[in-house]
């Protein structure tokens, strides 16, 4: 059977390898020099500050091998991309956490052209402690974007010295304001900067002295051209800007912390070639940061066709963001209700949901909220383009009370089957409590497993999963393997030191991953009614294990066409 569908698949897959970019990519203790002298321990992608680009063109599948080096378990989410709800990165929703020594492969097929990014979830120190980069997805056809001569990544951050090095204040591109190195611009050339707020805490107003920056793109998506003075960029927004290089000299790039434009927390430089003079200091505030006209959400209208406003949404809900104070201290809540004791939004595949999102409570007591929706885009009402050319986005940013901005009104279509969580990109105010879930209705991939419960739910596929715990991976250790698959139908388990080097595709049954050649019976089960099947396992304790590495695979009987299907691709290894 396994020699069928490797004859069947042999083509499909010399076709995709072309068309797939995989990556290594290891989280790890580090340190990161932040400016001469200044030297702190931080948590790492692949040792960098920030982390490694990770680029593709549209229409390319992104396979990253994540290997955990972490002292705990982690996940990463990709920020902005409506991926698969198992690819998500959210521990306990689109899969456990990885655990620390342990790995995960994430798949990530149809991604979107534009500037995003990837960082933890559900842990939220370790995106304080350097966990960050940008994902960037060309277009496949270049003329969808407009043309730029050079382009430079702005990631801005706040640092809070909690791995230790002393050093508590704000990075723009993992460097203070005096460990900063020029970016070098040609008089005439047109320079594209993708902004990126990965700040934990802080919401952002930056500006480029002597300079007008012409927007082009909001969370990825192209936008009508706007051309402002300065950018309010909330935790986790993105904005893609041109500057036309047309005035030489040495200039600051210059941010401040949206509660006060008249300081300056941290700034690069922007040089062009063959200027000599120093550059600004430090705390220069230049006057388009101080005074300038502001980016707002009312002058953005799509470039690209969207779906339209629509004056009937299937679905009207209101999402009230304040603070209560509890038995256990000040809690963040949405409609009153603070994470995990919430009441999720329902929606049904297909529908067109409106929501309201609305600071509440006394204007002294307000805060900023940067608003984050997973899976999906936000269409933006009451802006310049109106019903036909919404602009997208996944983060909002609702000011305080009192304010223009506390509230925005926005459509969303249901059109990724999950159950999606929704919460403020502030890590503080996440972490207490300011986050809810968008459950749907119905089993879009016809596996008998409820979109709202199923770590795959539009793909009928048996999920093998591991524990987030290390110790279930020591010599002498002994835990399960998890399989989630439909109740009552059996499932089988294998195993195999080796894999393929790309996924072989087996329609309709699924992708195998393990290597024929070596692949092991570990043993059978059939699903409880919570769509669970165990296989237990123990680890003999013998120092020659150590290292050993096993992909697991599971097969699933189905009432589907076929009969089976194919699970991903899991692996542990002995540590």
């Amino acid at each position: 059977m396994i020699q069928r569908f490797l004859l069947a698949g042999a083509s499909l897959a010399v076709s995709l390898l072309a068309q797939t970019v995989t990556v290594d990519l290891t989280a790890a203790p580090g340190t990161a020099t932040l400016a001469p002298g200044i030297t702190v321990n931080a948590w790492l992608y692949n040792g960098t500050l920030p982390g490694p680009v990770l680029r593709v063109t549209e229409g390319q599948t992104l396979r990253v091998r994540f290997r955990n080096g972490l002292p705990e378990a982690t996940a990463i989410h990709w920020h902005g991309q409506p991926v698969m709800l198992g690819m998500d990165g959210v521990p306990g929703i689109s899969r456990p956490a990885v655990a620390a020594g342990q790995e995960f492969l994430y798949e990530l097929k149809g991604l979107l052209p534009g500037t995003y990014w990837f960082h933890p979830h559900g842990h939220e120190m370790q995106l304080d402690a350097g966990l960050a980069a940008l994902l960037i997805v060309d277009p496949a056809d270049p003329r969808q974007d407009p043309a730029f001569d050079l382009e430079y990544g702005v990631i801005l951050d706040d640092w809070n010295d909690t791995l230790g090095g002393g050093f508590t204040g704000h990075v723009l591109n993992g460097r203070t304001s005096a460990g900063q190195a020029p970016l070098v611009v040609q008089p005439g050339q047109r320079v594209r900067l993708r902004l990126l707020n990965a700040a934990a805490v802080t919401n952002y107003v930056i500006a480029l002295d002597g300079h007008p920056l012409t927007v082009t793109h909001a969370d990825g998506n192209r936008v009508q051209p706007v051309v402002v003075q300065a950018i309010p960029i909330g935790i986790g927004e993105r904005y893609d800007v041109l500057v036309e290089c047309t005035n030489p000299g040495v200039w600051s790039l210059a941010a401040a912390a949206i509660e006060n434009r008249n300081v300056t927390v941290v700034r690069g430089i922007v040089g062009y070639a063959g200027q000599t003079q120093p550059p600004p200091p430090a705390n220069y505030v230049p006057p388009n940061l101080a005074s300038g006209a502001l980016l707002t959400y009312a002058q953005l209208a799509a470039y690209h066709a969207v779906a339209p406003i629509t004056p009937t949404p299937d679905k009207t809900f209101t999402a009230t963001l304040s603070m209560t104070m509890g038995t256990g201290g000040m809690r963040h809540t949405i409609n009153g209700q603070s994470w995990p004791n919430v009441t999720p939004f329902q929606v049904a595949p297909d529908d067109q949901v409106q929501m309201t999102i609305v600071s509440s409570g006394m204007p002294m007591m307000s805060e900023y909220h940067p608003m984050h929706v997973h899976g999906h885009f936000f269409r933006l009402m009451n802006t310049v383009g109106g019903t036909t050319r919404p602009p997208l986005k996944d983060t909002v940013l609702i000011r305080p009370v009192g304010q223009a901005g506390a509230s925005a009104t926005v459509q969303m279509l249901m059109d990724n089957p999950g159950r999606w969580v929704f919460h403020c990109h502030n890590m503080e105010h996440m972490a207490s409590g300011m986050m809810t879930a968008i459950e749907y209705s119905g089993d879009s991939d016809g596996d008998g497993i409820a979109n709202r419960s199923d770590f795959e739910p539009r793909t009928a596929a048996p999920v093998t999963f591991l524990s987030e715990d290390a110790a279930a991976f020591r010599l002498g250790a002994s835990d399960r393997v998890y399989v989630q698959w439909t109740a009552g139908q059996g499932t089988a388990l294998f195993a195999s030191p080796g894999e393929l080097g790309s996924p072989l595709p087996v329609p309709p049954f699924g992708f195998l991953h393990l290597d024929p050649a070596q692949i092991v019976l570990l043993g059978t089960a059939v699903p409880d009614p919570t769509h669970r099947a165990a296989f237990p396992y123990a680890i003999p304790n013998s120092q020659t294990l150590l290292g050993l590495r096993l992909g697991f695979q599971a097969f699933g009987a189905a009432s589907l066409p076929g009969g089976f299907r194919l699970g991903p691709f899991q692996a542990m290894t002995v540590r």
